[in-house]
């Protein structure tokens, strides 16, 4: 691997921050579709199932979204 010069490095360094401001924005939208799907009745283990999650996963989604936006937690 060639040495990069510091602009180069740099330009990867804000590559990087960018590609992970999108990945959190996609974990908000996933967690807001998630309670969208409880509220409509899916199961957890479907959800899990099309998200390719375990159900502890999206359990831990759907606290953190509820945390994140103040949702009561439905019974």
């Amino acid at each position: 691997m060639a040495a990069k010069n510091r602009d180069e490095i740099r330009e990867e360094l804000r590559h990087i921050a960018e590609e992970f401001a999108r990945l959190e924005e996609l974990r908000a939208h996933r967690d807001e579709v998630i309670a969208q799907a409880r509220e409509a009745n899916l199961t957890q283990r479907e959800v899990a199932f099309l998200l390719q999650m375990t159900e502890r996963g999206v359990s831990k989604a759907l606290t953190s979204y509820r945390l994140r936006t103040g949702t009561a937690m439905a019974s």
